[in-house]
């Protein structure tokens, strides 16, 4: 059996490192949330099989129960007869998953961009509620950066407890790399992700309408190194005809997961898209079914990369109904609306 691994259990710069490429098909629990549906934070890998089933759930799984040695199986004693096992009337750990935005709110976002921007966010925190299991808080932390970063949230707050959208105002620079290096000192068990239940790597989504003014080649490296990044979904949106989509695609480590929007209707799709998507992905666990063991035996860094080809495959197909199939970006008329 593979140990299992637990990130609020451990230091931010003691997380396992995997440089092994992961050879594994996939399997996703069910997006839709159900009271019955609890399984751990690291999904069971037990001979390859994953089930709902609480017979194999952490409480009750015996880990000599496939070599036919070690403990007797939950509610039974060790003569085989049957007696209350207390584990099964007890509540699921509370697990928690955060999803950061950062928002680019310089000049350039004057007028109907951010104005666009202000209306999908209103929309689309209603949302997000119930995105992650029953025994999952799915909280929020919204920062906005243009010449100064802000957080908006000064920490992050459940989804439930955040139903009123702050408009934003525009104007400044873009110092991105200042708002990848604030975004850094708070990924951390002593700052934002200081829950005491147990954590979900975070979903990072990014949305720009122009290029960095700042250093963010440094900013980004910085980054880089926080583990939790690593174990991070990271998306981002391109708004308009003037971002540099290079530099998006860099934050998100994945081409597929940096989209751009060439109009308002584009951007609330699109925002909606790829928000409630990554978030119902970040939030649930994953099994890797590859012979019961992923490679390298890190099941974190596994299960993390099996959640991103999960994400690239979905947001791959929404934005390709929201965009259109084939379409040829340098042909488009961007900026319809704006």
């Amino acid at each position: 059996m593979p140990k299992w691994i637990d990130l609020n259990k451990i230091a931010d710069d003691e997380f396992p490192v995997n440089n092994d490429r992961i050879r594994t098909s996939i399997a996703l629990d069910d997006i839709k949330s159900s009271d019955q549906d609890q399984d751990a934070y690291v999904s069971p890998l037990r001979s390859g099989q994953m089930s709902h089933d609480s017979r194999n759930s952490e409480a009750n799984y015996d880990p000599g129960a496939e070599t036919g040695s070690g403990s007797p199986r939950a509610g039974q004693t060790s003569s085989g007869s049957e007696e209350t096992d207390y584990l099964d009337v007890m509540a699921p750990a509370k697990k928690s998953m955060t999803i950061f935005f950062l928002i680019d709110v310089s000049g350039s976002m004057k007028g109907t961009r951010i104005g666009s921007l202000n209306s999908t966010m209103e929309e689309l925190l209603p949302s997000l509620i119930g995105v992650g299991e029953a025994s999952t808080d799915v909280k929020i932390a919204i920062m906005k950066f243009s010449t100064n970063v802000e957080w908006v949230t000064p920490e992050p707050v459940r989804i439930e407890e955040y139903q009123y959208w702050n408009r934003l105002e525009a104007e400044g620079l873009t110092f991105m790399g200042d708002a990848f290096l604030e975004l850094s000192s708070k990924l951390s068990r002593s700052s934002f992700l200081n829950s005491p239940s147990l954590s979900y790597a975070p979903v990072i989504f990014l949305l720009s309408d122009g290029a960095p003014n700042d250093d963010w080649k440094k900013g980004l490296e910085t980054l880089r190194q926080n583990r939790w990044f690593q174990y991070g979904l990271k998306i981002a949106l391109g708004i308009g005809s003037e971002v540099d989509m290079d530099v998006l695609r860099e934050f998100t480590g994945n081409d597929e997961l940096a989209v751009q929007a060439k109009n308002a209707d584009q951007l609330r799709e699109l925002i909606k898209l790829m928000a409630v998507t990554s978030s119902q992905i970040g939030s649930r666990s994953m099994a890797l079914v590859n012979g019961g063991r992923p490679s390298g035996g890190q099941p974190a860094m596994a299960e993390a990369s099996a959640k991103q080809q999960v994400l690239v495959e979905e947001i791959r197909a929404g934005a390709r109904d929201i965009l259109g199939e084939g379409v040829d970006m340098d042909s488009v008329d961007f900026d319809e609306g704006w």
